[in-house]
């Protein structure tokens, strides 16, 4: 436990501090015992989508160019690849053949979640006049590892992954309304979307955004997959409504089939600010972690079919501490 506070003011409009001074689940405590229990009731047909993509969709890296898409190659031992190897090569006479893989991936290329130390803010959190690096709740960002760099010591994948994320997940579907077409959605265009289909959001729900840019994904070529760059909806991360929305909601967290859930901008309209407001307002002021690249598409079908827009998801992404982004494989039940 901290023994003196990390920050002497917190920004506005965020919860820093509402779920405890060393809170790192931010607003996954929404995510409790009651609506667990309660999200179980969406379960009516024992279906189950898998909402992940393969790990190598998109099929090039046009959407972010730091990330790169896995390579594996077959693990070695002494030099030699194991892969379809004869254990008689160790031991005469074994008849075991063994294949062991080695991979190297951006975690966050594919379907994934955001961990909270992501996106971070330059903030003054000390209240000295010094802006310096800053997360959710006040802790520091920092890589900790000079040789042999070992990711984040805080707001890492980690707390997401032991807390398990299974709860209700509500199914938005933007592409049925706007189509492909790349389109800023507002506050009052989301809810409309959700008048027009009946959703309702609890507490501690999972927003699911269907805007169908991982099926195009799945089914472009690979000399169109730049078309991903501007297609789609997005959500307006300037729209104060909408993030007042989200707060006031208290959903746990949003997962869109997008590849930033918001427009991911390249200059700033104004002279200081976000570039990704929505991951500001969301990760950096109130803990809640964003969902990317989803693949949605399936079960968005099957619920609009069958007049549902909810059901049972379980989505804990992968548990490698240090990791600010993880590959998560979320399956949802209806």
């Amino acid at each position: 436990m901290s023994q003196t506070p990390r920050y002497r003011q917190r920004p506005e409009g965020s919860n820093w501090g509402d779920f405890g001074p060393d809170d790192q689940l931010g607003t996954l405590n929404h995510l409790d015992r009651a609506a667990r229990l309660a999200a179980a009731a969406e379960i009516r047909e024992g279906l189950s989508f898998s909402l992940s993509l393969p790990l190598t969709v998109p099929r090039a890296p046009v959407l972010n160019p730091r990330r790169k898409g896995p390579v594996i190659r077959p693990a070695e031992k002494n030099g030699v690849p194991v892969y379809r190897y004869p254990l008689a090569n160790d031991v005469p006479g074994a008849t075991d053949v063994i294949s062991d893989d080695s991979v190297t991936l951006s975690p966050q290329y594919s379907t994934q979640w955001d961990a909270l130390g992501h996106v971070g803010s330059l903030y003054d959190a000390r209240g000295n006049g010094t802006p310096q690096p800053t997360g959710y709740n006040g802790y520091t960002v920092s890589a900790p590892g000079r040789e042999g760099f070992a990711g984040t010591r805080d707001l890492s994948i980690a707390p997401m992954a032991r807390h398990g994320i299974q709860g209700r997940g509500v199914m938005v579907d933007l592409r049925a309304h706007f189509g492909d077409e790349q389109r800023k959605i507002t506050h009052a265009d989301l809810m409309r979307v959700m008048q027009a289909d009946g959703v309702t959001v609890r507490p501690g729900d999972v927003l699911c955004l269907h805007t169908g840019l991982a099926d195009l994904a799945l089914t472009l070529a690979d000399n169109e997959q730049h078309r991903l760059k501007t297609r789609c909806c997005v959500l307006d991360g300037g729209d104060p409504g909408l993030l007042a929305w989200i707060t006031d909601s208290r959903i746990a967290a949003i997962a869109a089939d997008n590849h930033a859930v918001e427009l991911r901008n390249h200059h700033l309209d104004t002279e200081r600010g976000a570039l990704l407001p929505l991951h500001e307002h969301c990760l950096f002021k109130l803990g809640l972690p964003l969902g990317e690249l989803w693949h949605l598409t399936p079960l968005a079908h099957w619920l609009r079919r069958n007049h549902r827009h909810a059901f049972f998801l379980t989505a804990a992404p992968m548990h490698l501490p240090g990791l600010v982004g993880a590959p998560v494989n979320p399956i949802a039940t209806v």
